[in-house]
């Protein structure tokens, strides 16, 4: 029995296989489909016959997907073209988008999810037919982030379908994992890309001088407020603000923001009458969602008006595969800086790869550049990044194959500094002496035992003031009886 008419579907892939069990799956489906293995038999099957929507791989064989897609674009600018590839990265999905391709799916991809996005794809162009109007055009990205593993590519989809909206975005994920990358992909991605793009590291400030640094203050306002002062949200108007560790701000701030994404509207400290601003809210946490969902400190209705849109992105350790690649990009970068041609051999990545990276991308950055500074050989080897660094480098997984460099990199056996968990024990007691066990380690340095703890400065000194802490008695040294 052939299939139904629910819509003509054109398969441009040069792999017969992937493009056979796509037509298979499609035609299951009720699709029509029909197949092409290059970029100028799918311009020429587009000429004779009338298709629905297009399924492009990105690479095909000699030929770049990409022009393909601009060439059916130019032909039939109401032809939604889905692109797909193997080999997914921020700049692809950033020219697919330019290129007003309708999605952008990564291979492997379940069939669920091409099904659904083949639906969705004729539900524009049914709605484009009838409004005989064209997608507008976006702006290009110019955004390093690397990485072509599914979670990755996951990642780049949603901000290639979301950036040139002005939806707030809440990026989660891990200490060093690229939120700030990805906020600045938004933006770069965005209508107001040509407009100011503005990090703040919300955990640096205390409560008062964050309200001031966004929404400003009038003179007179507060001790020291010697003249008027006009906060980030008005100076950055038409553009991105990107709150980094939104999680560390406190109840009374949270509430004033919240204010300020439902009205569009803030009020600089000791201003008696509300301003108009216009501006893009991206937030991001190292909190996990359900942790704030539960947790006491953080506004659940302001987490739900942050986290219209949310993106999460994954720790290295779960994107090993995305290891070469970030090392040779942070090799080239640093080569390039310090006018050095040092290259990692294959046994030196299978080293690497076998660590944990409990910091994540920022932590293997800064260890490629540190072992490129120091070697002297050409040939990065696993003492390179062992040698001459103040912190011992990610805990080695299962997997990892024993060698004397990793053996002589295992973390320390417990010392003065350290302390074992007794239970039964309460929260409040375990999180008190962990944090007094990390002001030992740093020997009383605050901004320090704030990073190892994973928080910022002025988040410790509020913990340190819940828990009865004095920081400044509880890092000296316990004296000797």
């Amino acid at each position: 029995m052939p299939p139904t008419r629910q819509g003509r579907v054109l398969i441009v892939d040069d792999d017969p296989e992937f493009g056979v069990v796509a037509q298979n799956l499609v035609e299951i489906e009720g699709f029509s489909a029909r197949l092409a293995t290059s970029g100028a038999e799918a311009l020429q099957l587009c000429d004779d016959e009338s298709f629905d929507v297009i399924l492009l791989d990105l690479m095909l064989g000699d030929a770049f997907g990409i022009n393909v897609l601009r060439e059916i674009r130019g032909r039939a600018p109401d032809l939604p073209v889905i692109v797909v590839t193997a080999h997914g990265s921020m700049e692809s999905a950033a020219e697919a988008v330019q290129a007003e391709a309708f999605d952008y799916l990564g291979k492997p991809f379940r069939s669920a999810e091409l099904i659904g996005a083949l639906h969705r794809a004729l539900e524009w162009r049914a709605q484009q037919r009838s409004r005989q109007s064209e997608p507008p055009g976006r702006s290009q990205a110019i955004t390093s982030i690397v990485g072509r593993s599914p979670a990755m590519v996951a990642v780049y989809r949603v901000i290639a379908r979301v950036a040139a909206t002005d939806s707030t975005v809440l990026i989660s994920g891990e200490s060093g994992t690229g939120k700030e990358l990805v906020a600045r992909a938004l933006h770069d991605n965005s209508l107001r890309a040509k407009q100011p793009f503005v990090p703040v590291n919300c955990g640096a400030f205390t409560e008062t001088l964050l309200e001031s640094e966004l929404f400003g203050h009038v003179r007179g306002s507060f001790t020291g407020a010697l003249g008027a002062h006009r906060g980030i949200f008005e100076t950055a108007t038409g553009g991105t603000i990107f709150l980094d560790e939104i999680s560390e701000t406190s109840p009374a701030f949270q509430v004033k923001l919240l204010r300020v994404l439902q009205e569009q509207e803030i009020r600089p400290v000791g201003a008696s009458e509300s301003r108009r601003v216009n501006v893009r809210v991206v937030a991001a946490t190292n909190r996990r969602i359900p942790d704030l969902l539960q947790s006491k400190d953080f506004r659940r209705d302001l987490l739900y008006r942050l986290s219209v849109i949310n993106i999460d992105l994954p720790p290295l350790r779960e994107r090993r595969e995305d290891l070469p690649l970030l090392i040779e990009h942070f090799l080239q970068r640093t080569n390039a800086k310090l006018g050095k041609q040092v290259v990692a051999p294959p046994e030196t990545i299978v080293w690497l790869r076998a660590l944990d990276w409990p910091g994540n991308v920022r932590e293997l950055e800064n260890a490629v550049e540190r072992a490129v500074t120091l070697n002297a050989s050409g040939r990065l080897l696993p003492e390179d990044f062992t040698q001459f660094t103040p912190l011992p480098l990610g805990r080695a997984s299962e997997s990892a194959s024993a060698s004397p460099s990793l053996t002589a990199n295992s973390p320390p056996s417990p010392s003065a500094d350290a302390w074992l968990c007794e239970v039964p024990r309460t929260l409040e007691e375990v999180e008190r002496e962990h944090i007094l066990a990390t002001l030992r380690y740093t020997k009383g340095n605050k901004l320090r035992a704030a990073e190892l703890l994973g928080i910022g400065r002025y988040s410790l000194y509020r913990k340190a003031e819940r828990l009865g802490i004095n920081l400044d008695v509880a890092a000296r040294p316990k004296q000797e009886s």
